[in-house]
């Protein structure tokens, strides 16, 4: 009797630790929406309309290529991730299916990006990141050149610009020709809207502008959807999005 007593033990004993052990190993990514900044835009999203994809790396998160997971935040604005997670650093974007609201900011993804956008998973089942939405990812995109709202007298002559491209990499270039050359200015994208000349492409030389505005570049979008740039000649010009 006693030895059976002790194999039935036994055989509890491994079905449970078997158990642990899987629980243990279980990684995670939680993730609660935190929609505070966004308030004016309650009355047109639910949480569900929130798309999630989980990247293994960095240029994979750029190029939107290999997801690992792809799923939709619940009704409470949760969402668990441990399918196919291993002790390592992913990289999560959230946002709507128009991309108007989404967890993409600008910051060094090469660090820690603080539950925003780069996660390590972890064994707590009960611990839910907050990450804030925010429209930061609306400026993403092409946008044509409609209109200037205010020129720089200071430079008579301007090149014709074509369009400027927003990336999600954090880059931007201004497409325009001036004199049958074509001209690519390219910037880093800073932060709040601003941005930093890294670029001109074929040359500077022959770029026509004697003042320059490069420690004021911004770029805003209006009520009406429009996007203001205040660009490297000084001039505010308007563009559409494509």
């Amino acid at each position: 009797m006693k030895k059976f007593i002790f194999t039935f033990l036994s055989i509890i004993c491994l079905f449970s630790c078997s158990e642990n052990d899987t629980e243990e190993q279980l990684n995670l990514i939680n993730i609660q929406l935190n929609l505070n900044q966004v308030e004016e835009y309650s009355n047109d999203y639910d949480f569900t309309d929130f798309m999630v994809k989980v990247y293994d790396s960095k240029e994979d998160y750029f190029n939107e290529t290999n997801t690992v997971f792809s799923g939709n935040i619940d009704t409470t604005g949760k969402i668990s991730i441990s399918e196919n997670l291993e002790e390592k650093s992913y990289y999560v974007d959230i946002y709507t299916e128009d991309k108007v609201l989404s967890n993409w900011e600008v910051i060094d993804l090469d660090v820690d990006a603080s539950n925003i956008i780069k996660f390590s998973p972890a064994n707590n089942n009960e611990f839910y990141a907050e990450v804030y939405m925010t429209d930061n990812r609306r400026f993403v995109g092409n946008w044509s050149f409609l209109s200037y709202e205010q020129i720089n007298n200071d430079n008579e002559e301007r090149t014709h610009k074509v369009f400027l491209s927003i990336n999600k990499e954090y880059t931007a270039t201004s497409y325009e020709t001036y004199e049958e050359v074509a001209y690519q200015l390219h910037f880093k994208l800073l932060g709040n809207g601003l941005l930093e000349l890294a670029a001109i492409e074929p040359s500077p030389d022959n770029y026509p502008v004697s003042q320059t505005s490069s420690q004021d570049l911004v770029v805003q979008i209006e009520q009406d959807g429009l996007l203001h740039f205040t660009n490297y000649a000084g001039n505010k010009a308007v563009y559409v999005r494509n």
